[in-house]
């Protein structure tokens, strides 16, 4: 699969990751593209994947522009979404649409990423390390952005 490993190498997920260990873990997912408008995740539908932008912007959001309008954030190359669902199998939190004419997104399954980071356990802390790195910046972020309700 050709994934632009150096897009990766700046990823919130594969801090702290060899440029092997990154393409080890890369491997496991697809390369996906979307255009302008185009819905990737639709919140409370089913998910069990996480994905990364490799190139574009997408736009995160909910469903209830009460609570969540302005849209909560616009994530670009590095950045990443999809983890709590493929972690808890929860539905989605969020709707996550392309913003930029395209967007290029690594797509990755979380059994096969699950179980790589049972296999090789020095890359699997890494990884488990950074998502919850990740969620706690997301969610202290939400906590401070959002409006009393």
């Amino acid at each position: 699969m050709n994934i632009p490993i150096d897009a990766l190498r700046n990823a919130d997920l594969f801090a702290g990751l060899t440029v092997e260990q990154i393409k080890a873990v890369a491997n496991l997912g697809e390369r996906l593209t979307y255009h302008e408008g185009e819905t990737i995740v639709k919140a409370d539908t089913p998910g069990n994947e996480l994905y990364i932008v490799l190139s574009g912007q997408v736009e995160v959001s909910c469903d209830n522009e009460e609570i969540c309008y302005p849209p909560l954030v616009v994530l670009g190359a590095g950045q990443g979404f999809g983890e709590m669902s493929m972690i808890d199998s929860g539905p989605r939190s969020a709707t996550i649409m392309c913003v930029s004419e395209t967007a290029e997104l690594l797509r990755i399954a979380g059994e096969p990423l699950l179980a790589f980071c049972q296999e090789d356990r020095v890359v699997g802390y890494q990884i488990i390390y950074n998502l919850a790195r990740d969620l706690a910046f997301k969610l202290r972020h939400r906590n401070l952005t959002r409006p009393n309700l």
